[in-house]
């Protein structure tokens, strides 16, 4: 009964993620906002009910069969990806590389700062 339950609630934050994004025409993803829900829902109530972490580890552990379907169709779909695989990795590779660079040097310009901080705190 606990799993339907958290199987219940992920489901419902869905909904309420499509619902928003329907309500309010934004151009953010239904599953995004339903984490967010999901996530203040959980805060207001204090702690996480054991369907909904039953659920949860069910599903995370499982998650590389999530990928199979993309795998499928990346597959069927070699030929059109074969033509633009140049410019597709270097999408990926920019889009991956770059941000990480940026957080790095963001944390080096913070980690005095907060290293000051802890030091102030004691």
């Amino acid at each position: 009964m606990q799993i339907l339950l958290g199987l219940a609630c992920l489901c419902l934050s869905l909904l309420a993620g499509e619902a928003v994004k329907d309500i309010l025409q934004v151009a953010i993803p239904a599953p995004v906002l339903a984490v967010v829900i999901l996530v203040a829902a959980l805060g207001v109530y204090g702690r996480v009910p054991e369907g909904l972490r039953l659920v949860g580890e069910f599903l995370l552990r499982h998650m590389a069969l999530f990928f199979i379907p993309v795998l499928v169709g990346m597959l069927a779909l070699y030929d059109v990806l074969r033509e633009i695989l140049a410019p597709l990795s270097l999408i990926i590779f920019v889009s991956t590389v770059v941000p990480l660079f940026v957080t790095a040097w963001i944390f080096q310009k913070l980690a005095p700062k907060l290293e000051a901080s802890e030091h102030e705190a004691d």
